[in-house]
């Protein structure tokens, strides 16, 4: 019997202590600090998840046999190392490896000393050297900040115009704060963006499932980067042929270069790609499930997604089985308006009880007096799964006007870009 600590509060993590909390062998689920959805499959824990000692005594004091770590920033915190140190089964990269996201430019410099795809980059600290990449590479450009940036440190810049307000957010305002001390300057690729997701055990691999995000805040992609507005799975863009090329040009390589580096790779590995010409190209690496993917992935894995983390700790994931469902599944983000930039927080949720057996996952949320309180700037993730894509999307838009609060915000066109892959594969 397992009493499992997961550690986050999102709608990422909701997903995963969801999709453990029915296996007859855990004997206490606990979320730390979790959010309004999580108390209803486990205990939520005030802990502060960078702080490894406070989490440690919680731990001995609760005899935990398994922390599932959910978000990047404790990887960033070497909690893995801590906890192994140990001898405490922790789920998730080394602190070296986890750099693969945490550094922009320890990933791009990766790829590049061990040949895997990726678009030209250059190393930047200063906004003079950035003019001059412009002067090598022309526009459009990319500008990435090298540290964490809740997933909006990317700025596409199209024109001049573009390029100087990026500067400005980067360089002279650090509105990203240390996270751009150094930015990346790359290449703007152009072509169709999904992702992939594999589950690593230091050595091999297995491909969990592809999906496609949506980051822009608006419809028909517009508006500012977020953390992500919805997501669907599978994306009919991972054809064989482009998995065949993935694992051989990137997810291989990768794992072998991190072997080679003497700090293997263990955990969920995100893969965001552009292809381009039928060609993939490595975007950025992720090392944990992404969120809202993590809400379209973990309800098609019909096997148990326990065993599939105990087997990444152990080793042994070449020998582990991953069951697949054969439906897609469809997460809309229903937010707060204003995100990412300013919103309010602590309007009243309503709907909840009208939902029975369907599948909504808690982001920022709070539970006050038994009220569902908003507590973020993405609030709830309605999921809609159906073997008819078009149905799937049906369903999590469904959901999605029977629940309410006070400027609820969401995309309307999440999952629609499936359908031009599709009627190109027919």
């Amino acid at each position: 019997m397992y009493n499992i600590l997961v550690l986050g509060s999102g709608g990422r993590e909701h997903a995963i202590a969801w999709s453990i909390y029915n296996d007859k062998r855990i004997n206490k689920l606990f979320c730390a600090p979790g959010n309004a959805g999580t108390i209803s499959i486990s205990e939520n824990i005030d802990l502060n998840i960078m702080n490894n000692d406070d989490i440690y005594l919680f731990v001995k004091q609760n005899n935990i046999d398994l922390i599932i770590v959910g978000p990047e920033q404790p990887l960033e915190n070497g909690i893995v190392d801590f906890f192994e140190e140990k001898n405490i089964k922790i789920f998730g990269p080394s602190q070296y490896a986890s750099q693969l996201e945490t550094s922009k430019l320890f990933a791009r410099n990766m790829m590049e000393k061990y040949n895997i795809p990726q678009p030209a980059f250059f190393e930047c600290t200063s906004e003079e050297e950035i003019l001059s990449v412009k002067g090598k590479l022309g526009l459009p450009l990319v500008l990435k900040a090298d540290g964490l940036a809740a997933g909006k440190g990317v700025i596409i810049c199209n024109n001049d115009n573009d390029l100087h307000n990026a500067i400005d957010d980067m360089i002279n305002n650090r509105k990203f704060g240390r996270a751009s001390a150094k930015v990346s300057v790359e290449e703007c690729l152009r072509g169709e963006e999904l992702s992939v997701f594999a589950i690593c055990d230091g050595e091999n691999y297995k491909i969990i499932n592809s999906a496609q995000d949506h980051k822009r805040a608006y419809d028909n992609d517009k508006g500012p980067n977020t953390g992500g507005m919805g997501a669907y799975s599978p994306t009919p863009l991972f054809t064989d042929n482009l998995r065949k090329k993935v694992e051989e040009k990137i997810l291989k390589p990768i794992l072998d270069a991190m072997k080679n580096e003497s700090y293997p790779f263990k955990g969920f590995l995100y893969v965001g790609l552009m292809i381009d010409e039928e060609e993939p190209y490595v975007i950025e690496f992720n090392v944990r499930l992404g969120d809202p993917e993590a809400q379209v992935l973990l309800p098609l894995i019909k096997s148990s997604v326990l065993d599939m983390i105990i087997a990444s700790i152990d080793g042994n994931i070449e020998n582990h089985t991953i069951e697949l469902d054969s439906n897609y599944a469809v997460t809309v983000v229903l937010s707060a308006k204003g995100y990412p930039e300013k919103y309010n927080k602590g309007m009243k949720i309503k709907g909840l009880n009208n939902i029975q057996d369907k599948i909504v996952f808690h982001a920022g949320t709070k539970l006050e007096n038994n009220d569902f309180l908003t507590n973020g700037g993405r609030v709830l993730n309605v999921v809609g799964i159906d073997e008819n894509l078009k149905q799937s999307i049906f369903k999590a838009y469904e959901l999605a006007n029977i629940i309410d609060f006070k400027d609820k915000y969401f995309r309307s066109d999440i999952g629609m870009k499936a359908f031009k892959y599709l009627e190109e594969k027919e």
